[in-house]
């Protein structure tokens, strides 16, 4: 991590986050595991496949968290303390809500594991969205426990058609979007008072990944907010537009390792 970047942050009066795909749980290591191995080549053989799959996902960041993810966002949350900042990003994983960030100040427009969702528009008496963390946490006391046969573990159903609940997340057929649209009422308004005021705007691994989410809309605030400077971390992307060249950062590295004790000897 920079000075420059750290006494940007100090000097601002609003500090504007993005975080990007980069800084995403990647699973890479669940197949080759023993024992989640077995149980995605169980559930990749039954009609109801990708639900599945997202509930051993969730098994699997909640068991089995990447220490270098969580190093980051721990080390984001320090970067924070006492400044009045928001953060908008695109990762599933739900790191960023056991990270010791303000929920009230995160909105995660792809969701992540923490409701779930029919696929269908039911007419039934339940919720859109099943917010009771009791229902995931007895899914996952129940895959802890299944012996590897996922036959034993009761997946929770919607009410009406009885079709297994999916996780509210972008890529689940029928995405909810009402799931995250109240934080992001917040994010706007927020936003909307970052104008003439001094705003320090950090994204971190954000990519071409929904780029109409972060990457374009953070260098129009930019652009227009002649007070802010804008940092860009990305492994691969980390270019900026010739407008923002004067006030803007660009660093090649990926988001974790940005962020991480190694990278932050700056």
């Amino acid at each position: 991590m920079t000075k420059e970047l750290l006494q940007d942050i100090a000097d601002s009066q609003m500090v504007l986050i993005g975080i990007g795909k980069e800084m995403e749980e990647s699973y890479q290591g669940m197949k080759e595991d023993t024992f989640y191995g077995p149980l995605l080549a169980q559930a990749e053989a039954e009609e109801d496949s990708a639900a599945i799959i997202q509930y051993l996902q969730c098994h699997y960041v909640r068991r089995h968290p990447d220490h270098r993810i969580k190093k980051a966002y721990e080390t984001l949350t320090a970067l924070l303390e006492g400044k009045n900042y928001f953060v908008l990003s695109l990762s599933e994983d739900d790191y960023i809500f056991n990270s010791g960030l303000d929920r009230e100040r995160i909105v995660t427009p792809c969701g992540g594991f923490r409701k779930l969702q029919c696929t269908e528009r039911c007419n039934a008496e339940q919720e859109s969205l099943v917010t009771d963390d009791k229902v995931i946490l007895q899914v996952l006391e129940e895959i802890d426990n299944c012996n590897g046969d996922l036959s034993s573990v009761d997946f929770p159903v919607c009410t009406d058609c009885c079709g297994i609940l999916w996780f509210n997340r972008i890529e689940t057929p029928g995405y909810r979007e009402e799931g995250y649209l109240t934080q992001w009422e917040k994010y706007t308004k927020w936003l909307q008072g970052t104008l003439n005021h001094k705003l320090c705007i950090l994204e971190l691994g954000a990519g071409m990944e929904y780029p109409s989410v972060i990457r374009f809309p953070f260098e129009k605030v930019a652009f227009f907010n002649q007070k802010s400077v804008f940092y860009r971390v990305h492994g691969k992307l980390p270019f900026l537009t010739e407008e923002l060249s004067e006030r803007g950062f660009s660093i090649k590295t990926d988001a974790i390792t940005f962020l991480s004790e190694e990278g932050n000897q700056g």
